[in-house]
């Protein structure tokens, strides 16, 4: 059976029009590699009101996050490449998107983090992961599963 564990808290994105934004972080036990960050969409609730982080998770942007590396990031440093996790100084956790010309910096509560953390190891054990994923028993299988 596939558990879905589900954290709402609010997130501090930087930029040029820094905010403070909805964000739901997800786990499932079927892709327990995996985070995701939902970033619900605006709530468009007639032709000029529009309530922003209003509207329902689904409809906004989702990235997928390693949760070792969130777990990592906790407490130091962790990720090369385009994504970074780190802490700050005020018992937050930094994730920092970079690609040339461009980048993206979220701050998520350290403590909520944890406490979503927690629940998702408690779910599935660290080390343990590979034996909650469906995999493909053959080569055709594999194939059907992506195309």
């Amino acid at each position: 059976m596939v558990e879905t564990i589900e954290r709402h808290t609010t997130a501090r994105i930087g930029g040029p029009r820094p905010r403070r934004v909805r964000v739901v972080l997800r786990y499932r036990t079927d892709d327990p590699y995996a985070v995701g960050l939902c970033f619900p969409g605006p709530a468009r609730l007639t032709d000029t009101l529009v309530v922003e982080d209003g509207g329902a998770v689904e409809d906004g942007p989702q990235w997928t996050v390693g949760r070792d590396l969130l777990a990592e990031g906790r407490y130091g440093r962790a990720g090369d490449g385009d994504l970074c996790v780190r802490p700050d100084d005020a018992d937050g956790l930094v994730l920092e998107w970079r690609c040339p010309g461009a980048g993206s910096a979220v701050r998520l509560g350290s403590a909520e983090v944890g406490a979503f953390l927690d629940s998702t190891y408690r779910a599935v054990p660290a080390g343990c992961e590979s034996a909650f994923v469906d995999w493909p028993h053959t080569p055709e299988e594999f194939l059907r599963r992506i195309f």
